[in-house]
């Protein structure tokens, strides 16, 4: 007896002394490690991999990512996706280089998602090189490129937490595909987003909290006839008004306090998690939610501290839903696709992609 009592502590014993290393094994195991914003810009896009979608509409798009999740992580993470605006998709890998959105993927803006320490950030490529921008012909091969990204990281993605957003073209794509699929999306964030939306538009995204980036002086989004409308139409409709938001700036500031090249160029306003370089307060912006209260930021508490209060229900499974193309929109669309390809040609000859 007395055998097998001694037997029993020592068992006991190894139990108590390589449990810590276990769970100390485990937490190593879990959130990635990610690198400080000192690392610069490139550390922090080499941080990204890269994969492409299976076919769908005769396009299997491309993307860039980066995950938050460690060996052995059970975590499951938010997913930011972010679409690139006119000339910044003319090449696999060009959405990464020529957006500041790798400061997402860093320790600092990581660390503010309070409760998973982490999200996954995607960022999808148009294929500009294929004479092919965003447009509505594009909704179900990005739908497919996110169901085929959520499907091979489906063990730490939480499908409750897809928030998508865009300059420019990229805002007016995130309008049409919170407009097709309501309910894939707890959030969207468009800047200076082209294109109009109608009452019933807005009706169809009422359960979408929806935060709106816009500048009276953009000199191609019309903030009288194209931003207030639609602003009114999501305070009268949106089920969550108090969740929704509408940031107005009058000049367009680079993050370091210089001044910007557009006021159209409000991608460079979220480098920071809509905070500058040394983390004060965005200039020349005011910002209200959907019941009129006026909002003042505080550093860390930005756009990732609401993404990180905002959550829909959805499962995994995407309706039947989608835009449809009209015989309007198949004459359009290539028009419009040959008209953006001009405009970017003169834009990389002036210097503005």
């Amino acid at each position: 007896m007395k055998i097998i009592k001694k037997t029993f502590s020592v068992i006991m014993a190894l139990c108590l002394l390589v449990t810590p290393l276990v769970l100390n094994t485990s937490a190593a195991d879990k959130t990635k490690e990610a690198l400080p914003l000192s690392a610069g810009l490139p550390a922090l896009r080499d941080q990204f991999e890269s994969g492409v979608a299976d076919d769908s509409e005769g396009y299997a798009l491309d993307y860039c990512y980066y995950s938050p999740a460690g060996k052995n992580d059970t975590e499951k993470y938010p997913v930011v996706i972010y679409l690139h605006g006119i000339g910044h998709g003319s090449y696999v890998g060009s959405q990464l280089d020529d957006s500041s959105m790798a400061t997402w993927a860093s320790a600092e803006l990581q660390e503010r998602w309070t409760d998973t320490g982490g999200a996954y950030i995607l960022l999808p490529r148009c294929p500009e090189d294929q004479l092919q921008y965003w447009n509505k012909s594009m909704v179900e091969p990005l739908r497919n490129l996110i169901d085929c990204f959520i499907f091979e990281n489906s063990e730490n993605i939480d499908t409750t937490r897809i928030f998508i957003g865009g300059s420019s073209a990229g805002g007016e794509m995130t309008w049409d595909m919170a407009i097709a699929y309501p309910e894939y999306f707890a959030g969207i964030y468009p800047l200076a987003s082209t294109g109009t939306r109608t009452e019933e538009d807005i009706k169809k995204c009422k359960d979408v909290s929806i935060w709106v980036f816009a500048s009276e002086l953009d000199p191609l989004v019309n903030y009288s006839l194209n931003v207030v409308p639609q602003w009114e139409n999501i305070c009268a409709y949106n089920s969550d008004p108090g969740n929704c938001r509408l940031s107005t700036f009058t000049e367009v500031l680079n993050p370091d306090g210089s001044k910007g090249d557009s006021n159209h160029r409000l991608y460079t306003t979220i480098m920071y998690d809509f905070f500058t370089v040394d983390g004060s307060a965005y200039p020349n912006v005011t910002t209200k939610n959907g019941n009129g209260q006026k909002l003042s930021l505080v550093n860390k508490k930005g756009i990732i501290t609401w993404m990180c209060n905002t959550h829909s229900s959805f499962d995994g499974e995407t309706s039947s839903g989608g835009l449809g193309t009209s015989l309007f929109d198949i004459i359009l669309i290539p028009i419009r696709n040959i008209i953006f390809k001009i405009a970017n040609i003169i834009q990389r000859l002036l210097g503005f992609v």
